[in-house]
C-alpha cells in the first residue's frame, strides 16, 4: 500500500510537473503575442507621430506663407535709379527714382516706414511738397516729385522720390500692408 501511495505521489507530481511546464509554454506564447502587439503599437505610434509632425510642418509653412503675401518690399538701386515693388515674392511695380545728386547722400540699408504724411512741405528746402510722404530713416523720405522728367537720374537731397502717381500707389500700399510688413532696401 505504502509503495501504492508513493506511485501515486508520484504520478501527482509528475503531472503537476507536466501542468506547470504547460502552463510556462502558454505563457511563454502569450508574452511572445504581447511582444509582437507592442511592437505594432510602437509601429502605429511613430506613424502617427510622423504625420502629426508632417501636419504641423505643413501649417508652419503655410503660415509663412501667408505672412510673406502679406509683405511690401521697397528696393531702391542707386545706381540703376529704379525702385521695384514686392507684394510677398511677386514683383508688382518697377519705376525709375531719383535719388541724391552729388554733394548729397541716400542712405543705403534696410528700413522700415516710421511714418506717412500724406501731404507734407519740407521746411528744410524751401517748403518744398512731398506728396504721399513715407519717413524712413530722420527725415529721408520716399515721396512724389513735380520734376518728372528728372526721374530715372539723381537729383534730390538724398531723398527717394517718384512719378506723384507711383507714390500714391506705394503709400496706399504702406497703409493697406501696415509699417511693420513693409520693408525698403536701398543699394548701391
Amino acid at each position: 500500500m505504502f509503495i501504492i501511495q508513493k506511485l501515486l505521489v508520484s504520478i501527482v507530481l509528475f503531472i503537476l510537473f507536466f501542468v506547470n511546464i504547460s502552463q510556462a509554454s502558454m505563457l511563454k506564447e502569450q508574452f511572445k503575442k504581447i511582444d509582437k502587439e507592442e511592437e505594432l503599437l510602437i509601429s502605429i505610434l511613430l506613424q502617427e507621430k510622423s504625420r502629426i509632425l508632417k501636419k504641423e510642418q505643413e501649417k508652419k509653412e503655410i503660415a509663412l506663407k501667408k505672412a510673406r503675401d502679406k509683405r511690401i518690399t521697397a528696393k531702391i538701386n542707386l545706381s540703376q535709379q529704379r525702385m521695384e515693388v514686392f507684394h510677398g515674392d511677386k514683383l508688382i511695380y518697377e519705376w525709375k527714382v531719383s535719388t541724391a545728386r552729388r554733394g548729397y547722400r541716400t542712405p543705403l540699408g534696410k528700413y522700415k516706414p516710421l511714418y506717412l504724411v500724406k501731404m507734407h512741405y519740407s521746411r528744410k528746402y524751401h517748403n518744398s511738397p512731398m506728396p504721399h510722404s513715407i519717413f524712413f530713416n530722420g527725415g529721408y523720405a520716399i515721396h512724389g516729385t513735380k520734376s518728372i522728367r528728372r526721374l530715372g537720374k539723381k537729383a534730390s537731397h538724398g531723398c527717394v522720390r517718384l512719378h506723384p502717381k507711383n507714390a500714391q500707389k506705394l503709400y496706399r500700399l504702406v497703409l493697406k500692408y501696415g509699417k511693420t510688413n513693409t520693408s525698403i532696401e536701398i543699394v548701391k
